[in-house]
């Protein structure tokens, strides 16, 4: 018996609807695991912070980092490695001495509002706001996945006093 031309449509109509429903799930599934990945190493950068875990923190980054740092004495775009080094250390050791703690975690960071975007299956922007006293700090984060996973390749970091 043969199928009327109508009948190959509507076959072919269903075929194309089913691989599309599985394509948006799959598409689904591997978003919903992008932002899990994401939210892990994003957890793995602030406990290495909270810690001041220079090996851990360090590789959070990706070797091309670039980041702009709330305040002096890097007030300018930082984009090399020795840059990134000296600024980090020295936020580190102001860190460290100003914590009145001898060890670690030395901070309690506690991200708020956390907002995860997926720009593409490999490039994400996350904000968030760190509140201590009278000073919202502001985060932008964009992170890569690569061979290594997700690592962060620009961070831009800004601070305002609320009255």
């Amino acid at each position: 018996m043969r199928m009327p031309a109508k009948g190959w449509a509507v076959v072919a109509l269903a075929v194309a609807l089913g691989a599309a429903d599985r394509g948006r799930a799959q598409s689904q599934d591997e978003t919903t695991r992008a932002q899990a990945e994401i939210q892990q190493a994003l957890t793995t950068f602030l406990i290495a912070f909270n810690n001041l875990d220079w090996p851990a923190f360090r590789k959070c980054f990706a070797p091309d980092v670039t980041m702009f740092h709330p305040a002096p004495p890097n007030v300018r775009r930082i984009d090399s490695a020795q840059e990134f080094e000296k600024a980090w250390l020295g936020v580190f050791a102001r860190i460290r001495k100003n914590s009145g703690r001898d060890t670690a975690p030395y901070m309690n960071l506690k991200p708020q509002d956390l907002k995860i975007q997926l720009l593409s299956k490999d490039i994400a922007l996350v904000t968030f706001h760190l509140v201590d006293a009278n000073v919202l700090s502001r985060r932008t984060v964009v992170l890569r996945r690569g061979v290594e996973g997700w690592k962060i390749v620009h961070i831009h970091a800004s601070n305002v006093t609320m009255p």
